[in-house]
C-alpha cells in the first residue's frame, strides 16, 4: 500500500506498478489522470472505497498523476 497526500506529476515515481488496482480516499475530492503531468482522461474521485478502478468509471488501473480537486462548482 501506497499513501498519497499531494499532487504528484509523475505517479510512477511512487508506485511499484504501472497500474492502481484499488484506492481509498479519505479525504477531499482528487483528480486521477490515465497519463503523467495531468493529460488524458481524467476521473474524479469523492471520498470513499474504489475496490477495483471500473468503480471510479476507469477501463484499466493505468494513473499517470494525480491532483487534488481545489475548484468544484
Amino acid at each position: 500500500m501506497v499513501e498519497l497526500t499531494e499532487d504528484s506529476p509523475q505517479v510512477m515515481d511512487q508506485l511499484r506498478s504501472p497500474e492502481m488496482l484499488s484506492c481509498s480516499v479519505l479525504e477531499g475530492y482528487w483528480i486521477l489522470y490515465e497519463l503523467p503531468n495531468y493529460r488524458g482522461r481524467q476521473y474524479l474521485l469523492r471520498p470513499g472505497q474504489y475496490r477495483k478502478f471500473s468503480e471510479w468509471g476507469s477501463m484499466s488501473g493505468r494513473v499517470g498523476s494525480l491532483r487534488r480537486a481545489t475548484d468544484l462548482y
